[in-house]
């Protein structure tokens, strides 16, 4: 991996980049910011870099206006050309993954390797971006901006500054293409396949028909031909989003106004807790909607192509299956599976019954043979400075959870310390923290939140 300080024209910028083998071969790719390396990204992550950014002489930073708040809403312009490209990211402040992938992008065309690139399209297309259209609701990670109201729901209404500001920006841009860069539901599947949806798209409505007019069908056209370079990458793993009209957000409003518009909804995948395999995409995507559009070859693909993408499945995965495990209840033994979902404060117990049938965890357990044991509170004065060893050895003991009220406590090994289940045998919404023992007694897995522990037996 090569790691290099990214030079723009005399600016020295503030981030690093990191990109494969030699740079002068480096791929958007391999090519990403290594300081944006959490899950979350803030207003105050992005502004030295937007300050920086500046100063190149190939990019155009102005300033929109204000949020609620009155933090700064920047948009990024490069090149000059008649076709013109909108992009927006983060009008939910807690769907980061886009806005990463943008900067990433950004960084790969400014570096100096990539001149010759550029050149073979500044005079043909012109990029506005929008890096973080909600920094609010970024600021706090939440999907709703300081006033409470959902950015995208306000096309019609534009009851909030930010929403305001990108219907201007929209009207005085005149974008030929807009893209709509958001982060899914974690638990979307592709159709029935059992694979976790990383990317979906979707050319948005303009009408509760549903119909398909030119703009529209061009940007199916636009989709399918980027679908070619998803399924390279991820085959099967690329879905669509569902096309009901929605008369008050932005991407079918825009759809109204005439614009090709783009849906991009960056989704989970295995091992992938920072989604950065949808970050990689969506800036391999970026480059490819500027590629093709200089050599036309969207116009080519088949509105087929978009046609036999598979929508969305909703509620297709859990972050843990345990499979066939077997329960000690107050009235006889039964099997149920135990689908976990990390959705609020601490993981809980999302649903039992027959889960596996129609649901997938990103990670799995058959637990045929073992039982369901409810742990014992650990003391509660070490509970949160136990060692691996001295929790592993808990564990034996039948120990794993606190009588806390305050939920994942972290011991000093990787597992979090949740509350104590309040009964017996497993029920919905229940703490994530159970033990699995065999028929003598013997502890073989932890279950804490979405960590699995294996016990050894020996």
């Amino acid at each position: 991996m090569f790691k290099t300080t990214l030079v723009c024209g005399a600016l020295l910028t503030p981030f690093t980049v990191m990109s494969a083998n030699n740079p002068e071969h480096a791929s958007i790719a391999n090519t990403y910011i290594e300081s944006f390396n959490e899950l979350a990204i803030a207003p105050d992550d992005i502004y030295p870099v937007i300050e920086s950014l500046a100063k190149h002489d190939n990019i155009k930073v102005e300033l929109l206006g204000n949020s609620y708040e009155q933090r700064p809403i920047y948009a990024i312009t490069l090149g000059n050309g008649p076709t013109k490209v909108l992009m927006w990211s983060q009008m939910h402040g807690d769907e980061n993954t886009a806005t990463k992938a943008l900067f990433d992008f950004l960084s790969f065309t400014l570096d100096n390797n990539q001149a010759q690139w550029r050149q073979t399209w500044q005079d043909k297309v012109t990029v506005k971006i929008i890096p973080m259209l909600n920094p609010d609701g970024a600021a706090k990670q939440t999907r709703r901006n300081a006033q409470g109201i959902d950015i995208n729901r306000d096309a019609k209404a534009l009851n909030t500054p930010e929403g305001k500001i990108l219907m201007q920006v929209a009207k005085d841009f005149e974008a030929d293409f807009a893209f709509n860069l958001h982060d899914q539901n974690a638990y979307y599947g592709v159709g029935q396949t059992a694979k976790p949806a990383t990317i979906s798209v979707l050319a948005p409505a303009y009408n509760h028909a549903r119909d398909i007019n030119t703009s529209r069908g061009d940007a199916m056209r636009l989709i399918a031909h980027l679908s070619t370079s998803i399924n390279q990458h991820i085959p099967g793993h690329l879905a669509k989003y569902d096309d009901s009209y929605s008369y008050r957000s932005f991407g079918d409003t825009f759809s109204e106004m005439g614009m090709r518009t783009i849906l991009i909804e960056s989704g989970a995948h295995f091992n992938d807790p920072k989604r950065d395999v949808a970050r990689r995409l969506n800036r391999i995507m970026y480059k490819e909607v500027i590629d093709s559009i200089v050599a036309k070859s969207w116009q080519t693909a088949e509105i087929a192509v978009y046609d036999a993408i598979p929508f969305n499945t909703k509620d297709a995965f859990v972050d843990v299956l345990i499979k066939n495990v077997t329960v000690r209840g107050p009235y006889g033994n039964y099997q149920t599976d135990l689908a976990i979902k990390d959705e609020g404060i601490f993981a809980r117990v999302n649903e039992l019954g027959d889960v596996a049938s129609v649901r997938t965890g990103f990670q799995e357990l058959d637990a045929q043979g073992l039982f369901y044991q409810p742990p014992l509170p650990l003391d509660s004065q070490a509970s949160t400075e136990l060692t691996q060893q001295q929790f592993t050895e808990a564990l034996k003991q039948g120990q794993g959870c606190t009588e806390s009220l305050t939920p994942r406590v972290k011991s000093a090994n990787k597992y979090p310390v949740l509350p104590c289940p309040k009964q017996a045998f497993p029920y919905r919404h229940q703490s994530a923290a159970f033990l699995l023992s065999d028929d003598k007694g013997q502890v073989h897995y932890g279950i804490f939140g979405t960590d699995v522990a294996r016990v050894s037996t020996n």
